[in-house]
């Protein structure tokens, strides 16, 4: 499988205290994905999202290349 691109990008905006409103764009191989969420802050949803995220990142950048 080719991939040529894949992006993830969260956008926070602060609209009441407590409250976090998140535009979630994922762009991954021609299939682009908008959403917009609301979160409070305690919200663990969210946090789990963000470490997975960062997990499959550092998963990416020190896989070995298979060959």
């Amino acid at each position: 499988m080719e991939v040529n691109t894949i992006k993830i990008e969260i956008r926070k905006h602060h609209v009441t205290p407590g409250v976090n409103v998140l535009d979630l764009v994922i762009d991954a191989n021609g299939e682009k994905i908008v959403k917009q969420t609301q979160h409070k802050d305690t919200d663990r949803a969210f946090k789990q999202f963000v470490e997975e995220a960062i997990r499959i990142a550092k998963d990416l950048a020190y896989a070995r290349i298979e060959g």
